[in-house]
């Protein structure tokens, strides 16, 4: 589940997007990009794997005429241990305003990882999908982005965004609001939650700082009800990142 911080949205929300294929970006055809996140704990779809811990998470990519190659790390900082790795292949096609991202995703777990439904730690099976992300771009961004695991998840996950950006001399603001939605994902269906989140983002000189905050409203619905049901919680990260 690649970038499931989300800060999140992390594949789960922010996903990979590669070079458009009809441009080359301003470090030529080819694009290496790092990243890494710090944040108060790791959500998915506003449900939290890391039993509260803080989390690092770095992320590298390659990127090449719209095709990516992208590798994501998740670090536990109390457990000390990686406990999830993904990596993900993708193309970006760009038409106007409109862009669509296939991709495939493999994510492998090689320390116990959190089982929010159990509340213990405990070893994960490996996993892999294929995924579909739907962008529009115009004064307010909308995305849809539909994951399916075919794997150990068996069933399926989408996240509907609206999403702001206002650039200024001092920096870039982003607001936006995300729709989660799973199917059949590891045996739940119904809505996990709805994500408000706001951000900025500067450069200092090639590399960029992006403070967030997000908030994840939940209520109950379907199979997130009861003793599953999502408790709401409150999100901050920081992402550092350069592009070469």
């Amino acid at each position: 589940m690649l970038k499931r911080v989300l800060i999140a949205g992390c594949l789960g929300g922010c996903l990979i997007h590669g070079t458009p294929a009809v441009a080359e970006s301003e470090h030529g055809p080819l694009t290496v990009r790092w990243e890494t996140a710090f944040a108060s704990k790791y959500l998915f779809q506003g449900i939290d794997y890391s039993d509260g811990n803080p989390v690092a998470q770095p992320e590298l990519s390659l990127e090449y005429r719209g095709f990516s190659l992208t590798s994501w790390f998740n670090v536990d900082l109390d457990e000390r241990h990686v406990n999830e790795i993904d990596l993900a292949f993708a193309y970006e096609r760009e038409l106007g305003r409109f862009s669509a991202t296939p991709g495939y995703a493999r994510y492998q777990y090689p320390n116990p990882r959190w089982n929010p439904s159990q509340e213990v730690y405990e070893d994960w099976d490996p996993s892999q999908e294929v995924y579909l992300d739907l962008l529009y771009a115009t004064l307010v961004d909308l995305s849809l982005s539909t994951h399916y695991d075919f794997d150990a998840g068996k069933g399926a996950y989408f996240t509907l965004e609206l999403d702001r950006d206002v650039e200024t001399s001092v920096g870039t603001f982003g607001i936006g609001s995300h729709l989660f939605y799973q199917r059949n994902y590891y045996e739940m269906s119904g809505i996990p939650s709805l994500e408000f989140a706001v951000n900025y983002s500067r450069s200092i000189r090639s590399v960029s700082i992006t403070p967030s905050v997000s908030y994840f409203a939940t209520w109950d619905n379907s199979d997130f009800s009861g003793e599953s049901a999502v408790p709401k919680q409150w999100v901050v990260s920081l992402t550092i990142g350069q592009s070469y």
